[in-house]
């Protein structure tokens, strides 16, 4: 059960970007092994996931947000939008919604793994992606992950779009499966 560096990068980002006035404070309440982490992570190497993502997104979303899953959503998002740029962000701008979501499994699998996800049905407005596999069963994960599509795809440009987790592994079900909708 691993995570990419670039994951934990962007949550340590995430904090000093949007809530820099309490940056050391959410510092000081992280773990040990996630101040570690921080201090040393490369965006290329692989590290264990319960100190490199959930510690840090339990900690940023207990103090600044009174939905949690609503901060490892908007903490997805921003990872969304700082990670594709460049070369990443002519894919996504050329894509279409369905091209790319298609190809999210090599997406994912490049910052989490184990993953397996499939396209369980689609249209040309419409998308339910299936995870069979993530890399822990854990509610923010899965929000974290959710709001990364939905910036993925507003890059690509949806209109009137609408991410929707309809199963989640964290609750029991055997798969955690988004429902995406844009005009």
């Amino acid at each position: 059960m691993q995570v990419r560096g670039s994951v934990i990068k962007s949550i340590d980002s995430f904090v000093a970007d949007n809530h820099g006035s309490k940056y050391e404070e959410w510092k000081k309440g992280l773990s040990a092994a996630s101040n570690l982490l921080l201090s040393s992570v490369s965006t290329s190497n692989w590290y264990p996931v319960e100190p490199g993502v959930i510690v840090p997104t339990e900690v940023l979303c207990d103090m600044f947000y009174d939905d949690k899953k609503q901060g490892a959503w908007e903490s997805g998002r921003y990872s969304a939008k700082m990670g594709l740029t460049g070369i990443y962000k002519v894919f996504v701008l050329i894509s279409s919604p369905s091209f790319m979501l298609k190809r999210a499994s090599r997406v994912i699998a490049t910052f989490y793994e184990p993953t397996d996800l499939t396209v369980a049905d689609s249209s040309d407005t419409s998308m339910v992606i299936q995870f069979t596999k993530l890399p822990i069963k854990n509610e923010l994960i899965e929000y974290r992950i959710a709001g990364w599509m939905e910036m993925a795809l507003e890059i690509c440009g949806c209109k009137n779009l609408k991410v929707d987790i309809t199963k989640s592994m964290a609750q029991g079900n055997s798969v955690f499966e988004t429902t995406i909708n844009w005009d």
